[in-house]
């Protein structure tokens, strides 16, 4: 038997799913998380929780390192631990540091915010990042990149090897659950609701409101489609982020004439289903947004960047169009031209469902588990 344990932040129990899947493999799972613990306890799966700050705090990481090392000497057998989340693929190698039973493997699922700044700061932190990546990568047994463009970085800069690396795109997605319809009475009741102009297309962005998301390109094409007399809908849905590159709901509701904002949503997928094109202007280093595959498996068209993640998602001319990264008069042409072929739109939404199976959850599950068999033999 496999003895299975991911380790992740506050949204830690998006590994329910793939949990689940190992464990009808014959796997044994446990999940470490800052998230609470009642939904790992509603799915009966063993779950500790630690403290983890996300911002930069050297005495805070340097208590999640001890917490988490001392979590991982609770066990006794041979366990394969498998990170998520920036700080944790770094904070995992050194916790392990010396403990013989544990093996290392972690999912870099994007670059963040270091690899979206130009300034001189962030190249003094990329420095920094790519000196303790040098470190770690001697007590890392495996690294899953989610796709080609960090892989391509990490193997380039020597930061691991290609003989202990792979990419697998996305943390994987349950198309089941997406290919299940919206019932029609919901549908009609939020058609209802938040569309201000009946049989238009829709467009909707579903993100952290962060600034590097996009999310003032957004307003701002929604802002130029209402001026030059296109009256198509606009759905904002995600939660302010108090951080400094967060949106304010002031800049927000600058634009409320242009774009229903909705706030924070925990029912996504219905909102999706009334929707035809998802917009994700993003200049932020992603692994493999999820909200891109979430919307691709309702049959939503895409407008997104050439960022890494997004490009492997979106397939020019094929499901969606490329738009320029911080551009808004880019994206309003874009949306001008999707929005004015409702054939080719069609076309798009149909593929958008056909090449999601690429990301499917039993697809990615597989691919780990093939790995995880290849490292217990090491």
């Amino acid at each position: 038997m496999l003895n299975i344990v991911f380790l992740g932040g506050e949204d830690v129990s998006a590994r329910i799913d793939i949990s689940k899947i190992l464990i009808n493999l014959g796997c044994s799972i446990n999940i470490i998380g800052s998230e609470s613990k009642e939904v790992f306890d509603n799915n009966n799966i063993s779950y500790t929780k630690f403290n983890l700050n996300r911002e930069f705090s050297i005495i805070d990481d340097v208590k999640s390192i001890i917490a988490i090392r001392k979590i991982l000497k609770k066990y006794s057998k041979e366990i394969i631990v498998h990170a998520f989340d920036t700080k944790l693929t770094v904070f995992l190698p050194i916790a392990a540091y010396g403990l013989k039973n544990v093996k290392v493997v972690r999912t870099i699922n994007g670059m963040g915010r270091l690899f979206s700044e130009k300034s001189f700061k962030y190249k003094v932190m990329i420095f920094i990042y790519r000196f303790i990546q040098r470190l770690v990568k001697i007590n890392v047994d495996f690294t899953i990149f989610q796709n080609t463009d960090n892989y391509n970085y990490f193997v380039n800069s020597q930061l691991t090897t290609k003989t202990k690396s792979i990419v697998i795109k996305s943390s994987g997605i349950n198309l089941k659950e997406y290919f299940t319809k919206v019932d029609d009475s919901t549908k009609s009741n939020l058609l209802n609701n938040h569309l201000d102009y009946e049989n238009s297309t829709t467009f909707i962005l579903v993100s952290r409101l962060i600034k590097q998301k996009g999310i003032l390109n957004y307003l701002e094409a929604a802002k130029l489609c209402h001026l030059s007399g296109l009256r198509y809908n606009f759905l904002l849905i995600g939660q302010i982020d108090s951080n400094k590159d967060g949106v304010s709901i002031e800049e927000i509701n600058k634009y409320k004439k242009y774009v229903n904002y909705l706030g924070r949503k925990n029912n996504i997928k219905e909102f999706l289903s009334i929707a035809d094109v998802f917009v994700l202007p993003s200049y932020y280093s992603e692994g493999v947004p999820r909200v891109l595959l979430e919307a691709s498996a309702m049959s939503l068209a895409i407008l997104t960047t050439q960022m890494p993640g997004c490009n492997d998602v979106l397939v020019n001319g094929v499901n969606g169009l490329m738009i320029n990264i911080n551009d808004s008069v880019d994206l309003f042409e874009k949306m001008k031209v999707i929005a004015d072929n409702q054939e080719i739109l069609k076309k798009m939404k149909i593929n958008s469902k056909k090449h999601v199976e690429n990301f499917g959850l039993e697809k990615v599950t597989t691919e780990c588990f093939e790995i995880y068999k290849q490292i217990s033999k090491l």
